[in-house]
C-alpha cells in the first residue's frame, strides 16, 4: 500500500489497478471512499483501460482477429510499477506483459499520477503509443465513495449536484444483454441535482454524454461535508451504485462506454475510441476535492 499525506488528507493507494483505497480527512477521520465490501463491490477506484464497460460476449475485433477482454479491461487486474516521488505524489505505470498481449496486441505506456494538494487528490491519466502503428482504446476511472459518509446517516438524505444547470438525456443500459441500448430518456431539464434513490439505479448506471458541468458533487441535507468531483478530458460520466443504495456511490468519468447491444464493428469503431499515432499521447484527469 502506498500512502500520500499532507495536513488535510491521508490517502491509501494500491499498485493493483493503480487504485485509490482510502481518502481520510485528517480533521474528521472519515474515510470518504467506499469500504470495498465484497458483498456489494470488492473494488473502490480501478483505472479502466483499454475499454470502458463490456464488449459483446467479452470479445472484440481488430481486423479479422478476435480478442477476449472482460468488463472494463485488464488494467484493473494488473500490478502497476510504482514510483513514489514524495509524500504527496506517486506515479504508477503499466506496460504490456505476455498476458496483456494476448488480450490487447498494441504496445503502450499507461501512466497514472496521483498528486495530493491541500484538500484535493488529482488523478492524471496519460496513455502513450509506444507502437509502430496507430493504437485504439477507451479509458476512464471508477472511483466509488461512501454514501452516506458517516455511520447512522441515511443515503436518502444525500444528493448529486452538477456544477451547471443541465438539460440531458440518460443513456439506457440493457442489463440483460450487458450493453448499451440505443434508448435515451430525458433526465435533466435545466436542473442540477437529484436525490440518491434506489429506483434510479434499477437499470444500472445513469450515463450522461455532452454534459456542460466541470464537476459533480455529493452532498447531504444535514451537514456541510461534501465531495466535489472535477473532470477534464472525458466525454461521458456514469453514476452507479450497487444493487442496494446505501453505502456507496460511484462517479465514473469515461472516454467511451460499453458496446451497443448490436455493435459488430472493430475496436476502432467503438464510440469515442481514441486513435493515437506512434509516439503520440492522450491525457485526461479527475480531481477529488474533500470538504470536511
Amino acid at each position: 500500500m502506498i500512502e500520500l499525506k499532507n495536513e488535510f488528507l491521508t490517502v491509501g493507494l494500491h499498485p493493483k489497478g493503480a487504485e485509490i483505497h482510502r481518502i481520510e480527512g485528517n480533521q474528521d477521520h472519515i474515510n470518504y471512499m467506499w469500504k470495498r465490501d465484497p458483498r456489494q463491490w470488492a473494488s473502490s477506484a480501478p483505472i479502466l483501460f483499454p475499454i470502458v464497460g463490456a464488449v459483446r460476449n467479452d470479445e472484440y475485433r481488430i481486423g479479422d482477429k478476435k480478442y477476449h477482454l472482460t468488463q472494463h479491461g485488464f488494467a484493473r487486474h494488473n500490478e502497476f510499477n510504482t514510483n513514489q516521488v514524495d509524500d504527496t505524489k506517486v506515479i504508477f505505470t503499466l506496460e504490456p506483459n505476455e498476458e496483456i498481449k494476448k488480450q490487447y496486441p498494441y504496445a503502450f505506456l499507461l501512466e497514472v499520477t496521483y498528486t495530493l494538494s491541500k484538500n484535493n487528490l488529482s488523478c492524471h491519466i496519460n496513455v502513450k503509443n509506444t507502437d509502430q502503428q496507430d493504437i485504439y482504446f477507451q479509458v476512464g476511472g471508477h472511483p466509488a465513495f461512501a454514501c452516506p459518509f458517516m455511520d447512522g446517516e441515511s443515503s436518502n438524505d444525500y444528493y448529486v449536484e452538477m456544477s451547471e444547470p443541465e438539460t440531458l438525456n440518460r443513456k439506457i443500459i440493457d442489463v440483460a444483454k450487458r450493453g448499451m441500448s440505443h434508448i435515451e430518456e430525458p433526465f435533466y431539464d435545466q436542473e442540477q441535482r437529484f436525490f440518491v434513490r434506489q429506483q434510479l439505479f434499477d437499470r444500472d448506471a445513469i450515463v450522461f454524454k455532452n454534459f456542460k458541468s466541470e464537476s459533480i458533487s455529493l452532498k447531504s441535507l444535514n451537514h456541510d461535508k461534501s465531495i466535489v468531483f472535477h473532470m477534464h478530458g472525458f466525454d461521458h460520466v456514469g453514476l452507479w451504485t450497487a444493487k442496494h443504495v446505501g453505502d456507496l456511490l460511484a462517479i465514473e468519468p469515461w472516454v467511451g462506454h460499453a458496446d451497443y447491444v448490436d455493435f459488430d464493428g472493430e475496436l476502432k469503431d467503438k464510440e469515442s475510441a481514441v486513435c493515437l499515432k506512434p509516439n503520440e499521447q492522450f491525457e485526461c484527469e479527475f480531481v477529488i476535492e474533500i470538504n470536511q
